[in-house]
C-alpha cells in the first residue's frame, strides 16, 4: 500500500513537471512570436506603401471609435478619402513605357527636361516676375511661356492674396502685361502650380494640392472650352504619374513623342526624379485578370521602371530618340549650330546627308531657311515691341511690327507644312 502510494506521487509529480514545461514552452514561444511580429503600421505609413485596402479599414475603424466618443472625425474621413482614392487609382494604373530616369536637385529639376522649340519653354517663376505688370504677391515656382513666346502661365495668388491659381500674361514690350487668372480655374483651399500648356493651346497640365488629390501635389490636365471661354473640370491623372509623395510636372514633346514626369517619391529631401516616357495616343490601363496586385502596385509606383517595358520596339526607339535630344543640347550648349530632322516616332536625322531622298532633303533644306526666317522675325518682333513700350510709336515702326504679327504666324505654317512634306517624301 505504501508502495502504490510512492508511485502515485511519483506520477504525479511528473505530470505537474510536463505541463509546467509546456506552459513555459508556450509563453517562450509567444513571447518570441511576439518579438518578431512586424510593427502595427498608422493608417499613413499603409498609405505610402500602397496597402490602400488595409489603410481604409484601418481608419474606417477610428472614425467608428471617434465618433462613439464624440471627438472630431474630419481628418480621418480626409485620410480615409485619401486611401479609397489611392485603391480606386492602382486599378486604374495605365500603361505606359517609361524609359530613363535621372535625379536632381529640387532647385535644377528643369535641367533634366530637353524640350523642343515647338513645345515652348519652361523658366523659372522668379525670372518671369521681374518683368511683369502689377505683379500679385505671391508667385509660383515655375512658369511656362509658349512657342511663340508671346504668352506666359504661371501660378499666383488671386486679388485676396489666398491660393496661387495657374494665371496667364501677354507679352508687353519687352515685359510681361498684368495677369488674369485662367476662367474655370479657380480654387478655394489648394494651391496649384507647375503649368504646361501643350501646342494646341487649349491642354493644360498642372500640379495642385487638396482634395483630389493623394500626395502632396498631384499632377492633373485639363482643357480649355472655347464655347465658354474655360477651362473644364480638370482630371486628376492617377497612376502611375501620381503617388501618395510629391508629384509636380508633366511636359510632353510632340516633336521628339517624349514624355517627362517630375517627382519626389523615394527622394531624399529637396531632391526629384525626372523620369522619361513615351506618352500614350489611347488611354489604357491594366487588366488585374492578367497582372497580380503586387506587379501592379510595382508598375504603379515606379518601383521599376523595367516592367512598363512590354514592347521592347517601342522601347528602343524612344532610347535613341532621347540619345538625339541630348546631344543636341550638349551641342547647342557648345555653340554649335544643330539642326535636327524628325521623320518618324523611330527615326531622327541630325543632317541633310542623312537623307535617301532628293525631294525630301531639298524639303529639310527649305525647312530650315523658312526656321532662320522665323528665327529672325521673332528677333524684329521683340526689338520692336521694346521700342513701342519705351515711346517709340511712330507710324513707320507700327507698320513694321503689324507686318511681323501677319508674317509670323505664315511663316510657323510654311515651316509645320515643309516638315509634313519632308516626311512623306522621305517615306516613299
Amino acid at each position: 500500500m505504501n508502495r502504490f502510494i510512492l508511485f502515485a506521487c511519483i506520477y504525479l509529480l511528473g505530470m505537474t513537471s510536463t505541463v509546467s514545461a509546456q506552459k513555459k514552452n508556450s509563453a517562450t514561444a509567444q513571447k518570441k512570436e511576439a518579438s518578431t511580429k512586424s510593427p502595427t503600421l498608422t493608417a499613413e505609413q499603409l498609405i505610402q506603401n500602397y496597402r490602400f485596402s488595409e489603410a481604409a479599414k484601418s481608419l474606417q475603424t477610428q472614425i467608428d471609435k471617434a465618433r462613439e466618443a464624440g471627438k472630431p472625425t474630419e481628418r480621418l474621413e480626409a485620410d480615409l478619402r485619401r486611401a479609397n482614392l489611392g485603391s480606386d487609382m492602382v486599378r486604374g494604373t495605365e500603361k505606359v513605357a517609361f524609359i530613363d530616369s535621372v535625379k536632381v536637385p529640387r532647385a535644377q529639376m528643369l535641367s533634366a527636361i530637353r524640350l523642343s522649340s515647338t513645345s515652348g519653354a519652361l523658366v523659372q517663376s522668379a525670372a518671369v516676375a521681374k518683368s511683369v505688370k502689377n505683379l500679385p504677391s505671391s508667385v509660383g515656382t515655375i512658369a511656362y511661356i509658349n512657342e511663340l513666346g508671346d504668352r506666359v502661365y504661371f501660378s499666383a495668388t488671386d486679388s485676396a492674396g489666398g491660393v496661387k491659381t495657374i494665371s496667364s500674361a501677354y507679352k508687353s514690350g519687352n515685359g510681361w502685361g498684368t495677369p488674369a487668372p485662367l476662367e474655370g480655374m479657380e480654387s478655394e483651399d489648394s494651391d496649384q502650380d507647375y503649368p504646361f500648356v501643350m501646342p494646341d493651346g487649349v491642354t493644360l497640365y498642372f500640379a495642385s494640392q487638396g482634395e483630389g488629390s493623394l500626395g502632396g501635389y498631384d499632377v492633373f490636365v485639363t482643357r480649355y472650352n472655347p464655347e465658354t471661354k474655360q477651362y473644364l473640370k480638370a482630371d486628376n491623372l492617377g497612376m502611375p504619374f501620381n503617388s501618395p509623395a510629391n508629384d509636380y510636372m508633366i511636359a510632353i514633346d510632340e516633336d521628339t513623342n517624349l514624355g517627362w514626369l517630375v517627382t519626389d517619391r523615394n527622394q531624399s529631401a529637396d531632391t526629384v526624379c525626372v523620369y522619361v516616357f513615351v506618352p500614350s495616343e489611347s488611354r489604357e490601363v491594366y487588366d488585374l485578370l492578367d497582372y497580380s496586385i503586387s506587379d501592379v502596385v510595382d508598375i504603379a509606383s515606379l518601383k521599376s521602371i523595367a516592367l512598363t517595358q512590354t514592347d521592347s520596339e517601342q522601347v528602343k526607339a524612344a532610347k535613341a530618340r532621347l540619345a538625339t535630344v541630348r546631344q543636341t543640347a550638349a551641342t547647342s550648349a557648345s555653340g554649335k549650330q544643330y539642326r535636327r530632322y524628325v521623320i518618324s516616332d523611330t527615326k531622327v536625322y541630325t543632317s541633310l546627308s542623312q537623307f535617301r531622298s532628293n525631294e525630301a532633303r531639298a524639303k529639310a533644306e527649305e525647312a530650315d531657311k523658312t526656321a532662320d526666317e522665323l528665327s529672325d522675325a521673332l528677333s524684329q518682333q521683340d526689338e520692336l515691341q521694346l521700342a513701342v513700350a519705351h515711346g517709340s510709336r511712330n507710324q513707320k515702326t507700327l507698320d513694321q511690327l503689324k507686318q511681323l504679327n501677319q508674317l509670323i504666324p505664315q511663316l510657323k505654317s510654311q515651316y509645320n507644312t515643309l516638315c509634313k512634306e519632308m516626311r512623306q517624301a522621305e517615306a516613299k
